[in-house]
């Protein structure tokens, strides 16, 4: 049921009007004639604060600075008697979205409510194309036409009078403005600002249960670690996957030695077919459609189970580990990590380009065709002009290619993932995109970065919690019982070459070798008689979301 409007200016007309409904967690505060509307967390500040810091501003400049400054994780709107203005943080946790109605600008929380009362269903071709080919939009599309969302560090402002509707970068992750040089002193800095994100982190839990989703990574590993390594005593750490799984067997004797309490929670093609075909899904995918993304589901089942146990009380703090692999340099591709000098800046937009799409829109094979990349890197040139970025300096093109998946994939639908705290009523952190490391790491130089050698030597050294120095896991298939199988295939296929195994090891063995069971999603003869070349389980999933938008698989109509 979607809400009546609400003005947010009392000059007469209203310049603009605020949706709520459909997405929960928002509050308000009010000061000196400003309203906040709000979501998320601050540090060091609470938002009846900011609602008066609002009032002190005089024009956009005190907004930017004003935003700029904030620290945490939000969303906010907020109306004073003569703007209104609407803002997401530097990494676009909690989405915003907006359109120009009759006379007002329309400003809401939840995509498709917003999209309902301002009519918008004109699905954008390239946009529906770039989430069959990626599993999200690009720049600040979304679905449909006319409707905008807020992208990560930007805020929009609407005046009480006539004048069109601004769109205001408070902030903007730069990973190609290097600023720092290699020394011993970099790692040490690296563990103090680690350190102090995570003391910042379990000031604001005060006490309360912080639950980690522990893997046998490094990033979950670093943040379970770190709290024990500052003496944070109330932690709960806990896996889910398939039962025997290297993952779950690493996360419980992580944390073990950290002398955490832990829970495993068993997923099984069986028990998420009927996840999958459950009302409470059905009730989350309503709620976290963002109209850019393919909803974000992994760990719904599990945290529900976890829940009904006791085992994570309802005031806990979910901390989990995204994004310490992206932000850390892991995904930075071998094409960008040798600065190319003897490319023109022309030549080296095309690597980057071309990185960047056969990285992340090749969710199913036969879309990788000439007019497809062609459709995508239009509009990802589109966001190089709108971002005046131009890879003008060799050593720092990796991070206009990091800034590409930064604004797209981490913060559409790695990011999106919060979406399942907040439906199962929990608090969140993350700690990992805190604005202090996203200050660190954007100036930390290519040789550093690559390969994650700045962060893993980090950790070795320091060894938090004693979990770093030997702790090595080796990755085995699960089930125990597709091993022997697996491996006779994969000696068949020796004379195919590798290309020819992956394709099917993909078709006929993904279904159950995959750990959280996703591909549940669909029946396994689909997956095995699938020609179309699915990547893995988030090509099905964002399959099944377009469908539900009356598109096919190509994003096309159905």
């Amino acid at each position: 049921m979607l809400t009546p409007a609400v003005p947010l200016t009392g000059e007469g007309r209203a310049a603009a009007a605020v949706h709520l409904a459909g997405t929960p967690g928002w509050r308000e505060a009010a000061a000196e004639g400003v309203t906040l509307h709000h979501k998320g967390y601050l540090y060091g500040r609470d938002f009846a604060a900011v609602a008066a810091a609002f009032a002190a501003c005089d024009g956009r400049a005190d907004i930017a600075r004003l935003l700029h400054d904030l620290d945490g994780h939000f969303a906010l709107i907020a109306v004073g008697p003569a703007w209104t203005v609407a803002a997401v943080d530097r990494c676009r946790t909690i989405p915003l979205y907006w359109c120009e109605g009759p006379g007002r600008v329309e400003i809401g929380a939840h995509a498709p409510n917003l999209a309902e009362r301002c009519g918008l269903d004109d699905v954008d071709a390239v946009a529906a194309r770039a989430i069959a080919m990626a599993g999200y939009t690009i720049g600040t599309d979304t679905l449909y036409r006319g409707l905008a969302m807020l992208g990560p560090g930007q805020a929009l402002f609407v005046a009480a009078d006539d004048g069109p509707p601004e769109r205001l970068r408070y902030h903007r992750y730069e990973p190609w403005a290097v600023t720092e040089s290699e020394s011993p002193e970099l790692s040490r800095r690296l563990a103090e600002v680690t350190l102090g994100i995570l003391s910042k982190m379990a000031d604001s839990a005060d006490g309360r249960t912080i639950a980690v989703p522990l893997s046998a990574g490094l990033d979950s590993r670093l943040v379970a670690a770190g709290l024990k390594h500052i003496g944070y005593p109330n932690v709960k750490c806990f896996a889910y996957g398939l039962p025997g799984n290297y993952e779950a067997a690493a996360s419980r004797k992580i944390a073990a030695a950290l002398g955490f309490d832990w829970r495993f929670v068993p997923l099984t093609p069986a028990s998420q077919r009927r996840h999958f075909a459950s009302a409470e899904r059905r009730a989350y995918l309503a709620q976290a459609d963002s109209l850019c993304s393919s909803p974000f589901s992994q760990d719904l089942s599990a945290l529900r189970a976890l829940l009904d146990d006791g085992f994570i009380p309802p005031d806990a703090v979910m901390a989990n580990g995204n994004s310490g692999d992206f932000i850390s340099g892991l995904h930075i591709l071998p094409a960008l990590r040798t600065p190319r000098a003897d490319r023109t800046p022309a030549e080296r937009e095309d690597t980057i380009l071309d990185a960047a799409i056969g990285k992340h829109f090749r969710l199913w094979q036969d879309l990788a065709t000439p007019e497809n990349d062609g459709a995508v890197r239009d509009r990802l040139r589109r966001v190089l002009r709108e971002e005046d970025l131009a890879p003008d300096d060799p050593a720092c093109n990796h991070g206009i290619y990091e800034f590409l998946e930064f604004q797209d994939r981490q913060s559409k639908y790695v990011i999106s993932g919060q979406r399942i705290y907040e439906f199962l009523g929990l608090d969140w952190r993350l700690p990992l995109w805190d604005g202090a490391y996203l200050d660190f790491w954007q100036g930390v130089p290519l040789p550093a970065k690559a390969g994650q050698a700045l962060y893993r030597s980090m950790l070795l050294e320091e060894n938090w919690g004693g979990v770093w120095q030997g702790w090595d896991f080796a990755r085995t298939v699960s089930p125990a019982w597709l091993r022997p199988v697996r491996w006779a295939a994969k000696a068949a296929h020796a004379p195919l070459g590798r290309d020819r195994w992956h394709r099917f090891e993909r078709r006929w063995f993904g279904y159950w070798m995959d750990v959280m069971a996703n591909h549940a999603v669909v029946p396994y003869g689909r997956v095995a008689r699938d020609r179309r070349g699915a990547r893995h389980a988030v090509s099905w999933l964002t399959e099944a979301y377009l469908n539900g938008k009356g598109l096919g698989y190509d994003g096309r109509p159905l």
